[in-house]
């Protein structure tokens, strides 16, 4: 059984999510700029199939249409056993706020751990120090749920790269950002 490692940017251009120094959707496709050639590599070691989820559809009518069809696109498409990893950028009002953290589905305790894990991971390759202890449970989000971890059927982490809002973490190296989500998956999975 091969297993799938789907990678979603978060948001679209038409819905680019938070904006300070840079808007989310820039920062998390430069990431994937870098990510997507040493993830295929990778996989490739793996044996697993990287897909990226795409990141518009014709009928777009708000973020959450966007969230809701890019959440049934995976679900189509994947098994329990897959994994996916779903990249965005963090804000706050005080530019001072920084780091990483990583989203997990509440109530998983193993969750919990790997998010903590991705957030380690991010931090130690590129500098950007671990906020909020490096996980945040999906329960605490706005709406009391996050559903690209809740409803999604594979493993989901939310890795929130830095915050858009602070210049030391959209000055990070994207190259050293992209190392450290990549051995996170190498080491972990």
């Amino acid at each position: 059984m091969q297993r799938k490692l789907f990678v979603d940017l978060g948001h679209s251009k038409r819905w680019p999510g938070a904006v300070g120094i840079k808007s989310e959707v820039d920062w998390n496709r430069a990431i994937w700029a870098s990510l997507q050639p040493i993830l295929q590599t990778l996989c490739a070691k793996k044996g697993w199939t990287l897909i990226p989820v795409p990141t518009s559809f014709f009928i777009e009518l708000s973020a959450n249409s966007n969230l809701v069809r890019r959440i049934k696109w995976i679900n189509a498409r994947s098994k329990p056993s897959d994994l996916l990893l779903s990249i965005h950028g963090n804000a706050a009002t005080n530019p001072n706020v920084r780091g990483v953290t990583t989203c997990f589905i509440g109530g998983s305790e193993s969750a919990r751990l790997e998010a903590i894990k991705l957030s380690q991971a991010y931090s130690q390759a590129t500098g950007v120090p671990v906020w909020n202890g490096g996980a945040f449970d999906d329960r605490n989000g706005r709406f009391g749920r996050i559903g690209m971890v809740r409803d999604t059927t594979p493993f989901a982490l939310l890795v929130e790269a830095g915050f858009v809002t602070n210049r030391q973490d959209m000055a990070t190296d994207i190259q050293k950002a992209a190392q450290g989500i990549e051995s996170f998956y190498a080491a972990n999975f």
